[in-house]
């Protein structure tokens, strides 16, 4: 693989549309194509402040750190929810719109709540306990919530309730060959690549 350019992969969708096990499924055949990825998922080091009243400080963060990545030839997957329109844009400014692939996960907002109930109760005690916290105190300050605001021109839209993971990972991967972000050799456009192999040998560089 020659002339591989880097870029941003930006997932955004509500907490519990399926981001995540879409990230999954993907870093694998990007892994299998030689391609070294960094993960930006839940990162402590660029989490929200206690004094921050949202998560645009923590989204910009993980912006420049993507935007540095993309800048040395990497590839960046940063899974986020991200509901400010405003927000995504100064990210993709940030990082480059040539090199900036937004995705977004469409759930209905009953099904994705449903989703985040399911995974809470497999939560440890303590980070229930945070989550307790977190919800409280965004109760006692004016301006916390905010209601999803979904993207009027992503790169790819997909709903996750009718498309399996599988294929939405395949969806962009074959965005990320269309764009030359992915260069094949002959032997992986040939479909000899065991992706099975590499994701048994994922070494993912997940910051923390």
């Amino acid at each position: 693989m020659t002339n591989a350019k880097g870029v941003c992969i930006w997932f955004t969708g509500r907490s519990g549309a399926g981001k995540s096990t879409i990230t999954n499924q993907l870093i694998p055949r990007l892994e299998a194509c030689g391609r070294t990825i960094t993960l930006l998922d839940v990162v402590p080091l660029l989490a929200k402040q206690w004094c921050e009243k949202t998560s645009e400080g923590k989204l910009l963060r993980k912006g420049f750190v993507a935007s540095e990545v993309v800048r040395h030839g990497g590839i960046v997957i940063c899974v986020t929810v991200s509901a400010r329109r405003e927000t995504r844009e100064a990210v993709c400014q940030m990082v480059g719109p040539d090199s900036f692939i937004e995705v977004y996960v469409e759930v209905p907002q009953e099904v994705a709540l449903a989703r985040k109930a399911k995974r809470a109760k497999k939560r440890p005690f303590i980070k229930q306990v945070r989550a307790l916290l977190r919800r409280i105190l965004n109760a006692v300050r004016p301006g916390q919530t905010m209601s999803y605001e979904e993207p009027t021109s992503a790169d790819l839209t997909f709903d996750a309730t009718r498309q399996p993971p599988e294929e939405t990972a395949e969806a962009i991967f074959q965005l990320l060959i269309d764009r030359r972000f992915l260069v094949l050799d002959d032997e992986q456009k040939n479909g000899q690549v065991n992706v099975k192999t590499a994701e048994s040998k994922q070494v993912t560089r997940q910051l923390a």
